[in-house]
């Protein structure tokens, strides 16, 4: 059975009681989904946390959906995966550092976490929506470029940095949570399948190619060994930064959240949903600053060969499908039928090699590396 929130924030309390982060008051955060999120004030602060800390509270279910049962081995591998985290660098822009929040406790036993705090720091989507609203002013460009080119840099980076032999610690804490790598794949590729008969007029003719992606999908994970360390949930909710005004020489930090989902997979995947999520800012909402950070973050993260490109817009596809044209808050019943159907073209055409198609398309960001 599922507690209460003032049953959570008791349970929370008791457990940090005796650490150097017990609670004087707790002020629950936005953004959550899976876990109770909070900003606590401690009893003791130092100059080491003088605005307190992050507590992520994990139970056996989502936060948001208490009938969604949801495994607690989740909250260990994301403590243990920003342990080793810390050792990869920030990605610097001239405007920006990018890295992951540093943990400072955890208790195992209750699944509670402490983490560092961000000052008045908001998702990236969130900031997107307030500081780069349509029209979005050509000044804003350049700093869009440096960050979507900054997250770009940073995600070639852990790529990278993640399967070097130093990091086969991080390797087997990622492989080790299979539960939540099943999860990706029914919520992605699974239920693209279901998607077909939801929306028949639009999707029915294309059944033979959807099942064919999400054959592919399911084939990708049988072979562990050709599998690669990725994020698992990198999209505009899971990078944060204050919600003030970016300027150049600031050196605004960011941080890359969420590592619950971290996982073996395929690389394509963290690209494609982040690339889908920025693009519905202008598919939405007519945000110029999406596409400027979609052209940016491909740049950013360097050349990949054809393959890959093609198998990170079959993702942004599938997402749009499955979480863009649903997603609570984003348009109009219209708007998300229009998500379906932009969702199912890029799919069919990357899905058939139509290289042509992408030539001047936003997601063709990501042949334009190559050069």
């Amino acid at each position: 059975m599922a507690n209460t929130e003032n049953e959570i924030q008791d349970k929370v309390k008791q457990v940090l009681q005796g650490t150097p982060f017990a609670v004087s008051s707790l002020t629950k955060l936005s953004g959550g989904t899976a876990n109770f999120m909070y900003h606590a004030t401690l009893e003791n602060p130092t100059s080491e946390y003088p605005d307190g800390v992050v507590i992520k509270q994990g139970e056996g279910y989502v936060a948001t959906n208490p009938a969604f049962p949801l495994t607690t081995s989740r909250c260990a591998v994301e403590q243990e995966s920003l342990v080793h985290l810390a050792a990869l660098p920030p990605a610097t822009t001239p405007s920006c550092t990018i890295s992951t929040p540093t943990v400072y406790h955890f208790n195992k036993e209750t699944n509670t976490q402490v983490q560092e705090y961000l000052t008045n720091a908001v998702s990236l989507k969130d900031y997107a929506l307030k500081h780069y609203a349509a029209p979005t002013p050509g000044s804003f460009k350049p700093q869009c470029e440096q960050l979507g080119h900054g997250l770009g840099a940073w995600l070639r980076a852990f790529h990278s940095w993640s399967q070097e032999p130093g990091q086969a610690a991080l390797r087997e804490v990622f492989a080790g949570n299979k539960e939540m790598q099943v999860l990706k794949n029914m919520i992605n590729y699974q239920q693209l399948l279901q998607k077909v008969d939801q929306h028949a007029t639009i999707l029915g003719d294309s059944r033979d190619i959807i099942q064919g992606i999400s054959d592919l999908a399911a084939k990708e994970l049988e072979d562990e060994a050709a599998l690669n360390v990725i994020h698992g949930d990198f999209w505009t909710g899971n990078v944060l930064l204050p919600d003030v005004s970016i300027q150049e020489g600031a050196q605004t930090p960011i941080r890359i959240v969420d590592w619950e989902l971290a996982e073996l997979g395929v690389r394509p995947l963290d690209l494609g949903q982040m690339m889908a999520e920025l693009w519905q800012l202008k598919l939405y909402k007519d945000i110029d600053a999406g596409e400027w950070l979609i052209r940016a973050f491909a740049d950013g993260y360097g050349a990949v060969d054809d393959e890959f490109a093609y198998r990170t817009i079959i993702h942004v596809g599938v997402h749009l499908i499955c979480f863009g044209s649903q997603t609570p808050g984003w348009g109009t019943p219209e708007q998300n039928i229009e998500l379906v159907k932009v969702g199912k073209e890029i799919l069919v055409k990357a899905w058939n090699k139509e290289r042509e198609y992408f030539n001047d398309h936003v997601l063709g960001s990501l042949f334009e590396s190559q050069n």
